[in-house]
């Protein structure tokens, strides 16, 4: 680039400084006034966004203080000492944060331990800036200006991520995970005052670390449903920062005479693919996985020699990666394992393998000791042949891995991989009464056409090889192992934009030579620009073009900012949360029976997922033939309200994983003759019962 263009480029980005972010904020604000019905549903959004924002960003500058000594210890002449720093941050932080959390530290004195932790972080963070690691430019490197053309894509990220869970997105039925489990399992942590399994949530077994950073959140912020905008803004950093990481990686990847263009290319393709927006703006934990992997990648795909020391990083980001998803495992430890041996020298494997496994193992304590404390298995739901099963049937753990693992023959399955990929959302919906929309956009063809485009290249054909082994690896474990949905391929989103940014970095010299660099950059941005618009597009028609009218509501759907009056017509409406926990006396206790969103009920209740037997279960099964005394045994366990939700009831019965107890008939019959109706609620088939 000769000096004129260079100047010229330097005075884009100084401008997008400021043009950047406040494109960004001003279609915040129109997105919120064009798609929320609700009077100032633009205002509520501001509002949230300034209030909850300083949480989640709180505790990233705390993990990054905490990857500081870790850098300065394993990599202290690294080749990209931030990225480094902030991968064993973050896994440093997601660790200690589910050991704390066990060991009930984090509620200490309230919440001083969580505070000690998050104010330690952040003071690491402002002593670093004076002990700069020795590779640093410390001079500030601007964001490039395309980078901005990602601000459709941002602004909905944001907007969706302040919204009140269980409003967006259809294609996750309104975040059903997030209420049942990602958010609601930190609820219960902090009613408990430690992390523990809960035998009527088995989501609780899981590692669970992205979920106790939520419950860190919760505590700081001092109340759970506040801090769900926190928890869910996190998430949304964590893909942006997965943007930032893949940038970076992607310039090192291509001719340095190109690195910023085709690096900032890839962010915004990650960042505009529809998939990434709706997943980041929940509150659940993928993007936590994503930021791991990229980082990993990093380190692997470095000019420099992986030692030892790099074992032990690597282990630590994957531990942390699985402590995240347990299905990393197979998206993420996996993968990496094969990319090392076409990477790491083999004297070096020995060392390498050794430093990383014994730093995963030790990353991994605190869900392993936890488990096996509590269940007697470290890794229950999984392994109950060898291990045991815990307080599960085997026609549990049988419903569990049917659930989770497809019985499909190899052609069904590459038929799922062709509609849940390659087709998603284009063309006729396969199963109609599932959500179809292009989530992936274009990106998985895109990602194709690069590798192949790139393998004819001598010069990228061996990182080329990397990348497309990393994603083979990975979709031979979702075609294996998982239950097919297109959601859990996102990891891939890392590979594949990767592998568009290495076709560019052959494709832009050529541009730039045959039209100019400023045409081919004014070509970028516009392409670049349309590719944001996509989430904008899959936004606008979610909720029935109203998708930001639950902007700020959290507490409205809990009931506690409405009057009297309004309590009492939204809870007779089509809002049981609100009907159980303002209108029924305070001696009330409920067990929701189908029910298992218990997030915004703040009453005296009682649930089980689907995989689980609550209290009617066993009740049932231990006096199959005595109906006449399942509401007394009910009354003597403290219930006095019973919720039945048909259409959650019918739903497992048709997937095969419900208890064989809980069926509408046998429910409904035990109600209506044991039982007088509370309150009913057609529209959603939920009936509300006061025993007897």
């Amino acid at each position: 680039m000769d000096h004129a263009n260079a100047h010229r480029a330097d005075r884009l980005d100084r401008l997008g400084l400021i043009a950047g972010p406040l494109a960004v904020l001003i279609l915040f604000v129109w997105f919120a006034g064009w798609t929320g019905p609700a009077p100032h549903a633009g205002v509520r959004a501001i509002i949230v966004l300034l209030s909850s924002t300083p949480w989640a960003l709180g505790w990233l500058v705390a993990a990054f203080g905490l990857g500081w000594p870790l850098q300065r210890l394993l990599d202290p002449r690294g080749d990209d000492p931030f990225v480094v720093q902030l991968g064993l941050g973050i896994a440093a932080m997601l660790i200690i944060d589910a050991a704390l959390g066990a060991l009930g530290a984090l509620q200490w004195g309230g919440s001083i331990g969580a505070w000690t932790l998050l104010l330690t972080g952040i003071a690491l963070a402002i002593v670093q800036r004076r002990y700069p690691a020795p590779t640093v430019d410390r001079t500030p490197s601007p964001v490039p200006w395309l980078f901005w053309m990602a601000a459709p894509a941002l602004a909905v990220l944001l907007l969706a991520a302040c919204s009140a869970p269980g409003w967006l997105w259809a294609s996750e039925f309104g975040g059903y995970d997030a209420l049942s489990y990602h958010l609601q399992l930190p609820k219960e942590w902090m009613t408990l005052g430690r992390i523990e399994p809960l035998t009527h949530n088995v989501y609780s077994y899981l590692p669970g670390y992205v979920e106790a950073a939520y419950y860190h959140l919760a505590v700081l912020v001092g109340d759970p449903i506040q801090a769900v905008y926190a928890c869910q803004l996190l998430h949304a950093s964590m893909a942006v920062l997965t943007a930032i990481v893949v940038a970076r990686l992607a310039g090192r990847m291509v001719d340095r005479s190109v690195a910023r263009p085709v690096g900032t290319v890839a962010a915004v393709l990650l960042i505009g693919t529809p998939w990434v927006v709706v997943v980041g703006s929940l509150g659940y934990n993928e993007m936590a996985v994503t930021l791991l992997l990229a980082i990993a990648l990093c380190i692997l795909l470095a000019p420099s020699p992986t030692t030892w020391q790099h074992g032990v990083i690597l282990g630590l980001l994957t531990a942390a990666a699985c402590g995240a998803k347990l299905t990393a495992a197979g998206f993420v430890l996996g993968p990496l394992m094969i990319v090392a041996l076409f990477t790491i020298a083999r004297r070096r494997w020995l060392g390498v393998i050794l430093a990383a496994g014994v730093a995963g193992l030790f990353g991994l304590l605190p869900y392993l000791l936890r488990n096996w404390i509590y269940s007697g298995n470290p890794v229950f739901p999984f392994m109950t042949g060898i291990f045991g099963s815990a307080h599960w049937s085997q026609d549990q753990v049988g419903n569990w891995i049917a659930g989770h693992v497809s019985e499909a023959a190899l052609g069904p399955r590459l038929i799922e991989l062709w509609n849940q990929l390659w087709r998603f959302g284009l063309g006729p919906n396969p199963s109609p009464s599932e959500p179809w929309s292009p989530q992936w956009s274009l990106l998985p063809w895109l990602a194709a056409v690069s590798l192949i485009f790139c393998l004819a290249s001598p010069s990228l054909r061996r990182v080329t090889l990397k990348v497309a082994a990393l994603l083979t690896a990975q979709v031979l474990f979702w075609l294996t192992l998982t239950h097919l949905k297109s959601r859990f391929l996102l990891v891939g989103v890392v590979g594949a934009t990767l592998s568009i940014a290495l076709a560019l970095g052959l494709i832009l010299p050529a541009l730039q030579s045959r039209i100019g660099a400023r045409r081919a950059h004014a070509l970028l941005a516009a392409l670049l620009l349309a590719w944001s618009c996509v989430p904008v597009i899959i936004y606008a028609g979610e909720r029935s073009g109203a998708p930001a009218a639950s902007a700020g509501q959290a507490s409205l759907l809990t009931g506690e900012n409405l009057s009297e009056s309004e309590r009492t017509e939204w809870a007779q409406a089509g809002f049981p949360a609100i009907y159980l926990n303002h209108l029924l006396p305070d001696r009330a206790r409920t067990l929701l029976v189908g029910e298992a969103r218990p997030l915004y009920y703040r009453a005296d209740i009682a649930y089980q997922t689907t995989w689980d037997r609550g209290p009617l279960s066993q009740i049932m099964r231990a006096l199959p033939s005595q109906p006449n005394r399942w509401a007394d045994e009910l009354r003597n366990r403290g219930f006095t309200h019973l919720l039945v939700s048909d259409e959650m009831l019918v739903r497992w019965a048709a997937s095969g994983w419900n208890d064989p107890n809980l069926t509408v008939p046998k429910v409904r019959a035990f109600a209506d003759q044991y039982c007088d109706v509370e309150h009913d609620w057609p529209d959603s088939r939920i009936t509300l019962y006061r025993l007897r």
